[in-house]
């Protein structure tokens, strides 16, 4: 459980960090910097693997945790 938490977590984080057509919460931490790292840089890149990564992660857990915490028998 604790896993499945620190992974959703981890996926939110990775997924408010993608500039989109705002800019995102990496252009309000990068500040200027932001736009040396904008388009299919490979900070962009890097940052798109993980988050699949972690979405593959959490869905695996999620199924996991359910399979795990089914009732059984009946």
């Amino acid at each position: 459980m604790v896993i499945h938490i620190s992974v959703s977590l981890a996926l939110v984080v990775s997924v408010l960090l993608h500039s989109g057509k705002g800019g995102g919460l990496a252009s309000v931490l990068g500040g200027q910097s932001a736009s040396l790292f904008s388009g299919t840089s490979i900070v962009e890149k890097n940052l798109d693997r993980i988050t699949i990564v972690l979405g593959l992660t959490f869905a695996t857990t999620t199924l996991l945790l359910v399979w795990m915490l089914a009732p059984k028998g009946g």
